[in-house]
């Protein structure tokens, strides 16, 4: 056994759900009827985590190109990742732990209008939303509890840790003098692009895009894929085409990248010539705008909350009783 600690005493109760959950048998997933053993994989103060509550909380926390994998890549995947999630479970118990103690709660009207969002968001209805829910082996009744606790460390988040983060004007315009591909004359975007020609045969063409996605998923960079798959010139760049200028390019393109994270790869763009498919590398903005105070103000915010959150976190491990099983 893996153990992290400050040594607490474990209350006798705790002890009996851990020997008794050891032979528990639970259905992974209702479509494909299969069954496995379930075990505790770990102990947090006075909670256990069992492999079915990690597999759940996979499935709920994974990102959408994880979920669209088919089941067995899907697996693959969440078994290669075990430690990376089982680490994150931890933080999520030890945060919903500390929300508790400082009164931070979600109602029951609160989540059902949080479920009705996400309906609206993926244009599911009821039933499709159900079957989705049964597809991931998760009942409604475990979808709302991730979904509440998800909603708590947010507020949680917001109060013990981001609330007290303070930025400085001075530091704003030390960052913007320090990074001055920032500012422009004209907004515009840095974006890279895999490009694939039109094939006569669709299902060649599926086979590419579903190639490249696979690839960028299993965590190979932007810019391999693009120079090895790219049936363009931008093959030889790693897919970077540098600096495109909001007021030249098309609209459709501008509220795609308007709505892009950095770092952010897009959905296939099916246009006459072929398939484009785009990274977001950085943005520019007008010199002295808001846009660009706004941006800096957000991204000094955003590596103080890291910053922060990490030395948080550290503080809640210290504090906690935490075993993790062979």
């Amino acid at each position: 056994m893996k153990k992290i600690k400050n040594l607490i005493s474990l209350p006798l109760f705790v002890l009996f759900i851990f020997f008794s959950l050891q032979t528990a048998v639970f259905s992974l997933s209702s479509e494909e009827n299969k069954f496995f053993v379930d075990k505790v994989i770990a102990v947090v103060n006075r909670d256990v985590i069992t492999w079915s509550e990690l597999y759940k909380y996979m499935e709920f926390t994974a990102k959408d190109e994880i979920k669209a994998l088919n089941p067995d890549e899907k697996f693959k995947y969440f078994k290669a990742h075990e430690e990376e999630f089982l680490e994150r479970l931890i933080d999520t118990k030890l945060q919903i732990e500390e929300a508790e103690k400082y009164g931070i709660f979600v109602s029951d009207s609160e989540i059902e209008g949080a479920i009705n969002d996400i309906k609206k968001k993926y244009a599911l209805t009821e039933q499709a939303f159900q079957e989705t829910l049964k597809k991931e082996g998760m009942s409604i009744n475990d979808y709302k509890k991730m979904l509440k606790e998800q909603i708590i460390i947010g507020r949680a988040l917001n109060t013990l840790v981001k609330s007290k983060i303070i930025i400085t004007d001075a530091e704003i315009n030390n960052y913007i003098a320090a990074h001055p591909e920032l500012s422009c004359d004209d907004e515009g975007y840095y974006v890279s692009q895999i490009f694939l020609k039109k094939k006569e045969n669709q299902e060649e063409l599926k086979t590419k895009i579903n190639e490249v996605f696979k690839r960028l998923i299993q965590g190979e960079s932007f810019s391999k894929v693009a120079s090895q798959m790219s049936e363009d010139a931008t093959a030889k760049t790693g897919g970077a085409i540098g600096l495109l200028k909001k007021k030249e390019i098309a609209s459709e393109l501008s509220n795609l990248f308007s709505k892009m994270n950095i770092g952010q790869v897009s959905e296939p763009m099916m246009t006459e010539h072929g398939i484009f498919i785009f990274r977001l590398d950085g943005v520019c903005f007008k010199k002295g705008s808001d846009q660009l105070i706004n941006y800096v103000r957000s991204l000094l915010e955003d590596e103080k909350f890291k910053k922060d959150y990490k030395l948080w976190i550290r503080g809640l491990r210290q504090r906690a009783y935490i075993e993790i099983m062979d």
